[in-house]
């Protein structure tokens, strides 16, 4: 099996195990927490729109996109389409089409996946927070170096050819090393902390959101209503500890864009 596959990473918009729905929890809580309850809201990786059209429902003026034209004409052909302001096709570091300060608050969920070099993580950030205004709140979600880790050693455990699981096993010194796979990065929380203070913003959370693999989908789908309802409760209390966000499979970021002069 892919490693994400096995994680969830693709086609979590569809997934509807109880994995998927925890974190779904877990990011609606921290967005209810954090969130100002009003204004002009980005979604620059909106894949099939859900959190944007959620965001409309409640009263944000929404602009959404995805770097995937598939994903926009989809979200376009929802019925849910006429509470969106604005849709687009751009990547989430490429928003030329947008003014300065044109959003109260920028939220991007995967972005960070796919930036593999510090250059690329820096241009995501500083593009996402050129649009944004001064005490704007700024968005993102990420995987961990222990995400990566992980699924290469289940990605090597799994091989059945014995050629292959030594190679495979060989790879992991490297994902270590790397935080890499493939197209996919993790991202270490000193470099979440080194960013926010370079680019001037102040720290509100660094949470954890999806926290299990998703081959324990079967076993959580297996707990009684009660028991789960003590799971779930479980994640939305712990998930802002900062060694349960370190060895997650993907976190959640939120922080307020502040001036430089004022950033301490």
């Amino acid at each position: 099996m892919n490693m994400f596959e096995y994680f969830g990473y693709f086609g979590e918009e569809s997934r509807n195990d109880r994995l998927t729905e925890t974190e779904r929890a877990v990011i609606v809580h921290l967005f209810d927490k954090y969130l100002p309850k009003t204004g002009r809201l980005l979604d620059s990786a909106a894949g099939n729109g859900e959190n944007a059209f959620r965001f409309a429902s409640l009263g944000y003026e929404v602009t959404a996109g995805d770097l995937i034209a598939e994903r926009v004409d989809a979200m376009k052909a929802d019925p849910r389409a006429s509470g969106i302001r604005e849709f687009f096709c751009a990547a989430p570091r490429s928003l030329g089409h947008f003014d300065d300060g044109s959003f109260d608050i920028v939220v991007s969920l995967g972005a960070m996946y796919y930036s593999r070099t510090r250059a690329e993580r820096e241009a995501f950030v500083r593009e996402s927070l050129r649009v944004l205004a001064e005490d704007g709140t700024f968005v993102y979600s990420f995987m961990t170096p222990f995400a990566m880790t992980v699924g290469q050693f289940l990605n090597a455990s799994g091989c059945m050819d014995a050629r292959d699981r030594l190679k495979e096993f060989r790879r992991l010194a490297t994902v270590e090393k790397t935080h890499s796979v493939d197209m996919f990065s993790g991202t270490t929380m000193e470099e979440i902390t080194d960013l926010s203070r370079e680019y001037g913003l102040e720290i509100l959370t660094v949470a954890s959101t999806y926290g299990l693999p998703t081959g324990m989908a079967e076993e959580i789908g297996a707990m009684d209503e009660e028991s789960y309802r003590k799971f779930q409760n479980a994640q939305i209390a712990t998930c802002e500890d900062p060694f349960v966000a370190r060895y997650a499979m993907r976190g959640l970021f939120i922080g307020k864009k502040k001036p430089i002069d004022d950033f301490d």
